[in-house]
């Protein structure tokens, strides 16, 4: 007893140390904008990766697909043994990196890439890792996790290796050379990037020599308006940042406004002019919310630009789709846009981007915004919109061009039927019978079909309004299946939001479970393709709401996986 009485003192201060020694060595989280350069296009953040794979395992669409992908249960799941990893940095290299790291990626620029025909644009980016934890296990991580990645991506890769100025250099290039990986490890932290002039400026703002993005008043707002501080991830686009992006989509897309070369070009010169006059930054979030991961996107609008939109797009109480017993029960995505005054917001959104172009652009913004909207079978706007309710709906029956079909509520119809002949170029169009329906199509299959049933007027192509008749005779609507109006009933029924986009989530969902489950650590068993596919048609739409608010745009996106689901897999297949 005596001994025990002798040794007691001994103990406590073991343990007394010991407790010290843990809390000295937990790690401190950091302001990661300090990692990457000021002049940062695009900025994303995650302070937790356990955190983001607690959130996807917590959703419904994981709880519904894991299963059937052959992924091993509990896979994700924060355990005592990570916990104790992250506080104490006792464990394997690659296990001690993941519970207690740190990541934010940045955007430095774009450069044109060999595409083809097509115009091909790829990022320089970087990707900055703070482990909290030493040197050595750092290097180790990156080069087991990045080595294992390469191979899979590259097939052999050549790899290559240097240390200079205590810096520890990683190259994995592909054998066709197009491609690389390359990663530099100073101290506690790790930086991979396909440029080496995007790996070196962010070693430079570690070191001191060139200013950081830490402490932008701009972002500051922007994680401040989407809830940046609390999230799985934050993301940021400075003003100059999503002027440039705005200019490369403008390149890229130019080609979905309009097939008229003259609209295309137009367009091309237009929108970024009308961009940088217009828009400001851009802030994003992502969180778990009701099992599904939400993502907050705001879009800051200079001088309030969309002040006289609030006004002209005030919009009426309505928390149903009325227009889903129109369409076919696979229907790919459907937009609802919701106003006062479908003609005065029209003018109102003429008056608002014109008002803030000087005098030679604002002409072109009529001309560009009806070049918009007549792929939707939209011609005379002025007309259209002063003959129809205060909703109007847009579906793309599949996730293919020429698959749109408009729907708009009938209030004048007989000003609507001359719109009607007038799209289908003749007064005395063909006819056909669908059940009760009729369908009025031209022999022109440009012009396209029209339909007037239920106090609906339907246009679009002959086959897809065909395609919604026939649903409708058959009663395989859209309106009948369940994991529609399990979105419908998810989504903010306050009315509030001005355009509601509803939109299968099967392929995106599929994408990123195939892309976990491929991963050979977490699997347990081979895909059940059969299971999948039924889980994968029991999801849920994804829904977005997009309002104008004080200061810009808000858009909040319920989805399975969310943007964080996309931008794992594309990382992981772009390089």
């Amino acid at each position: 007893m005596s001994f025990l009485r002798r040794l007691l003192p001994f103990v406590i201060v073991f343990l007394a140390l010991a407790v010290v020694w843990v809390w000295w060595n937990r790690p401190k989280k950091v302001d990661m904008a300090a990692y990457v350069p000021a002049d940062s296009l695009v900025y994303l953040e995650a302070n937790s990766l356990p955190d983001i794979a607690s959130g996807f395992t917590q959703t419904e669409a994981w709880k519904a697909l894991a299963p059937p992908a052959g992924i091993k249960s509990g896979l994700g799941e924060v355990g005592w043994l990570s916990r104790i990893a992250a506080w104490t940095g006792i464990g394997p290299a690659d296990a001690v990196v993941f519970s207690r790291a740190q990541v934010a990626a940045t955007v430095l620029g774009f450069e044109a890439a060999d595409g083809g025909d097509a115009l091909r644009v790829r990022p320089r980016h970087a990707l900055v890792i703070e482990t909290h934890t030493g040197a050595s296990r750092t290097r180790a991580a990156i080069e087991k996790r990045v080595g294992e990645f390469a191979r899979r991506a590259y097939g052999e890769p050549r790899v290559e290796q240097k240390e200079v100025d205590a810096v520890y250099w990683m190259t994995w290039t592909a054998a066709a050379g197009d491609r690389r990986i390359i990663a530099a490890v100073n101290g506690s932290v790790a930086i991979l990037g396909n440029d080496e002039a995007a790996v070196r400026a962010c070693l430079a703002v570690k070191r001191g020599e060139r200013p950081s993005l830490a402490g932008n008043i701009e972002m500051a707002e922007m994680r401040r308006r989407v809830t940046g501080s609390d999230a799985l991830a934050f993301g940021f686009i400075s003003t100059q940042g999503a002027a440039k992006l705005f200019e490369v989509a403008a390149a890229l897309y130019v080609g979905q406004i309009s097939q008229d070369p003259q609209v295309q070009s137009l367009a091309a010169n237009i929108l970024p002019q009308m961009a940088s006059k217009i828009l400001g930054s851009v802030g994003w979030s992502a969180r778990l919310t009701g099992g599904a991961i939400e993502d907050v996107y705001f879009i800051s609008v200079k001088n309030d630009a969309t002040a006289r939109l609030r006004e002209t797009l005030n919009t009426t109480l309505t928390s149903t789709l009325p227009t889903s017993e129109l369409l076919p029960r696979d229907t790919y995505s459907v937009t609802r846009y919701t106003t006062r005054d479908p003609l005065s917001a029209w003018r109102g959104l003429n008056f608002s981007f014109s008002s803030q172009l000087d005098p030679v652009l604002a002409l072109a913004v009529a001309p560009l915004l009806k070049a918009a909207i007549r792929p939707y079978g939209i011609e005379e706007p002025e007309q259209f919109f002063q003959s129809i309710g205060n909703g109007l709906v847009t579906a793309r029956l599949q996730n293919e061009n020429g698959s749109t079909v408009t729907i708009v509520e009938v209030r004048d119809e007989k000003s609507l039927r001359e719109f009607a002949l007038k799209k289908l170029g003749t007064n005395k169009p063909q006819s056909e019978r669908v059940g009760e329906a009729e369908m009025l199509f031209s022999m022109d299959e440009e012009r396209g079909a029209a339909s007037f049933v239920n106090g609906r007027l339907l246009l679009g192509r002959k086959e897809i309004v065909r395609q919604c008749l026939v649903a409708l005779q058959q009663g395989q609507t859209l309106a009948s299946t369940g994991s529609f109006q399990q979105s419908v009933q998810a989504a903010s029924a306050d009315g509030l939001a001005h355009a509601v986009t509803f939109t299968n989530d099967e392929a995106p969902a599929r994408t990123f479970i195939l892309f976990i489950a491929a991963q050979r650590a977490a699997r347990a068993q081979p895909v059940n393709e059969q299971a999948l596919l039924q889980a994968l048609s029991r999801l849920a739409y994804a829904s977005s709401e997009t309002q104008l608010v004080e200061g810009g745009i808000e858009r909040r996106t319920r989805s399975s996986f969310g943007q964080l689901g996309v931008l794992a897999t594309q990382f992981a297949t772009n390089n």
